[in-house]
């Protein structure tokens, strides 16, 4: 067994070592930060990596700015090449992730440094250092506080990094990164699953290409239309309210001061059905929703972006709160979890909410009654429960997906502090 050596964080083992970040980096290129005023968003531009794009370790491409060639060009040195170690440096301060090829040539926002790194330290092992509880508490410690949260560069060079052989550094890397590894290819299958359900969706209530009593896609099979003010639908539907299908908010009470699991906005993503995590806490306020209703946010700029979610991630008959900021939508017994999820999605839905929002143009959102009296066309119960059969599969799979996450990330979590503290050593 290691002897133990006192040090500024803490014990470690004898021959491990202690450098600041200085050390690892390319000093030809040196640390940066990125565009200080990328301007508007220009579709044909060239997109740069936000704050908001960096959580939990990895680069996440949901709202990506791009900024007008131009600008960007002024700013060559914080241009990625790959393999540099991001980290946020404004507002939410300490999150990391390794720049892979999908993004070279990409930049960053001023908010984001760029850390070059050289070849005398595994980065992997580097980024999980920079995850660490330690390396956090310092970073918290030495923020600017004064107009907002900010981790200056200075500071970041100084940074504490603890440097264990190379060849330690690459084993626990490979520990930590096979458990990423799989979360990530779990959130991809999740990501194809969710893109068939969409698909599936719109082909039968949007294009109205359900199957026939023959198996064969109706409208295009001749099947008969009537018109309606939605313009032509299906034999057999008819227009009617969102609220014939759907509970908007329902009402469940709930004593203040119950510990519960809290969902906030963060949580909810612009591309998949995924709640990235919750905390327990007290209740206060908020939105009460269980297994298989949708969280829709309400406010802007999250209705704008798609912010919504689909819950599975609690345990039998739990329920759970949160933010008042979105909308909880629950299947009636003539409709199904896994048509209100797609339909609330969608981009037509979408943009009937954002067109109704009201409230002052900094803090806008969209009211119940609004949502309650969407008018849609209304399928007969037969081909809403068709629907469901056939797409019921898909969201198992994904909610089963999103559990494994859920294990694979409590234990990724919790063997993090021990490996890179040398408290559990794994041999070759």
């Amino acid at each position: 067994m290691s002897e133990w050596k006192e040090t500024e964080i803490g014990l470690i083992p004898e021959e491990w070592n202690i450098y600041t970040l200085s050390k690892y980096i390319k000093q030809k290129r040196g640390i940066c930060y990125g565009v200080v005023q990328p301007g508007f968003h220009d579709e044909n531009g060239l997109p740069i990596i936000r704050v908001n794009n960096i959580k939990n370790g990895r680069i996440i491409t949901d709202e990506v700015l791009k900024i007008s060639p131009d600008i960007e060009s002024k700013y060559k040195r914080s241009r990625l090449e790959g393999d540099e170690i991001l980290i946020t440096l404004v507002g939410n301060v300490g999150e990391v992730a390794i720049v892979d090829s999908r993004y070279k040539n990409w930049n960053v926002a001023r908010a984001v440094g760029v850390l070059p790194i050289d070849k005398n330290i595994d980065k992997n092992w580097l980024k999980y250092w920079l995850q660490s509880s330690q390396v956090q508490q310092y970073i918290n410690s030495h923020c600017n506080t004064t107009v907002q949260i900010t981790f200056n560069l200075g500071d970041v060079c100084n940074l504490p990094i603890l440097d264990p052989p190379l060849v330690e550094q690459k084993r626990i890397a490979d520990v930590l990164s096979c458990l990423d590894a799989k979360i990530e290819n779990l959130r991809r299958q999740n990501e194809t699953l969710e893109a068939i359900a969409q698909t599936l969706f719109k082909h039968w209530f949007i294009d109205f290409e359900f199957p026939n009593a023959d198996g064969k896609p109706y409208k295009s099979s001749g099947g008969a239309m009537i018109p309606s003010e939605l313009g032509d639908i299906p034999e057999g539907w008819r227009v009617g309210k969102l609220e014939e299908l759907i509970t908007v908010n329902p009402r469940e009470s709930i004593k203040n001061g119950e510990i519960v699991k809290y969902v906030d906005m963060k949580a909810l993503s612009t591309s998949s059905m995924e709640i990235t995590g919750y905390v327990t806490r007290e209740f206060t306020s908020g939105s009460k929703f269980r297994n298989q209703d949708t969280l829709l946010a309400r406010i802007t700029p999250c209705l704008e972006n798609g912010k919504t979610a689909f819950v599975s991630i609690l345990d039998n008959e739990e329920v759970a709160f949160g933010s008042t900021e979105f909308i909880v939508l629950r299947a009636k017994q003539n409709c199904c979890p896994e048509y209100v999820y797609p339909l609330a999605r969608s981009a037509y839905f979408r943009d009937f909410a954002v067109k109704n929002m009201t409230g002052s143009s900094g803090r806008q959102r969209i009211p119940n009654d609004v949502i309650a009296n969407y008018k849609l066309s209304i399928p007969d119960i037969k081909t809403i429960k068709s629907y469901q059969n056939l797409c019921r599969p898909l969201f198992l799979k994904t909610s089963s997906n999103q559990k494994q996450i859920q294990t694979l990330t409590k234990t990724r979590d919790a063997l993090l502090p021990k490996l890179i503290s040398g408290q559990l050593r794994i041999k070759e």
